[in-house]
């Protein structure tokens, strides 16, 4: 005869950690995180896989003891004997910047897979808004609890981990196109360049969803200039962009360099920088 009990254990978590890939900003989880850089539309449609490092831990002495106590029957003898192997499983899911579910990722069995390693979920094609958004991986975890009473019959305790959430910011932004021309070149010391060009963007929605480039109206460019052996790049103002998505600002130029303009971007547009290197003759 073998009794089987269910027991919930509301104490403390596995340690699990899933780490964040090289040169990506850490997750909102302690011992982890997910690696999401931000996505750039492809083809028409948004294009993302992302890729998680796991390692998922036994239950320590004290959850398995808090489980036996929950459930145990001291009165009848219970003896506690072992506990059983883990059995975990992880998803991966996105949602948008209201908590709203917008696509799935990869579903893991503890069966298929090591406690430790690397997966890649499929990949989310997608026709969600431009924007900001999340992925979250969710493990969780359950164990038993076995021993035997004092007529010797088994029994087994279900237990059940909280799960461990993680989770990392993305976004789906247009891509964007910055161009940088500084005339004349060459220049004579002293004498004042024109820093000018183009800010464009690729817009989904124009000509009843065919898309277009367009140009980006009244959007703001910084200007730097960084003399040729110097340690970086020097500010130099700024300017907006026209309704043709045009630039241009007069400079002095006093030593051979490159001059330098970036675009910022925003939620829905990447950042871009464009050069051009002028000589003083």
């Amino acid at each position: 005869m073998k009794r089987k009990i269910a027991a919930i254990l509301a104490g403390a978590v596995v340690a699990t950690g899933l780490t964040v890939a090289p040169a990506q900003a850490a997750s909102s989880g302690s011992a982890g995180g997910v690696s999401h850089p931000d996505v750039v539309l492809y083809n028409g449609q948004h294009n993302k896989a992302v890729k998680i490092a796991y390692s998922v831990k036994n239950p320590t002495s004290a959850q398995i003891r808090e489980c036996f106590a929950d459930e145990s029957y001291p009165e009848y003898g219970e003896v506690y004997t072992g506990w059983g192997e883990l059995d975990w499983s992880m998803d991966i899911g996105y949602f948008d910047r209201y908590g709203n579910a917008v696509g799935g990722g990869a579903f893991l069995y503890s069966g298929k897979n090591a406690k430790s390693g690397s997966v890649t979920s499929s990949r989310w094609y997608d026709w969600e808004g431009f924007g900001r958004y999340s992925a979250r991986a969710v493990v969780d975890r359950d164990f038993w609890v076995y021993g035997v009473d004092d007529e010797g019959y088994t029994w087994e305790h279900y237990c059940s981990l909280p799960g461990a959430t993680y989770s990392d910011g993305f976004s789906f932004k247009r891509n964007t196109y910055l161009s940088a021309n500084a005339t004349p070149e060459p220049v004579r010391k002293g004498s004042y360049v024109t820093v000018k060009g183009t800010l464009r963007y690729w817009n989904p929605e124009y000509r009843y969803g065919d898309g277009a480039i367009r140009p980006l109206t009244g959007r703001t460019v910084k200007i730097y200039f960084d003399p040729s052996g110097s340690k970086g790049p020097i500010y130099k103002g700024s300017t907006k962009t026209s309704s043709k998505g045009t630039y241009a600002k007069k400079l002095k130029q006093s030593t051979s360099g490159t001059w330098i303009v970036k675009y910022a971007g925003s939620s829905t547009l990447v950042a871009k920088q464009a050069k051009d290197s002028v000589k003083i003759r």
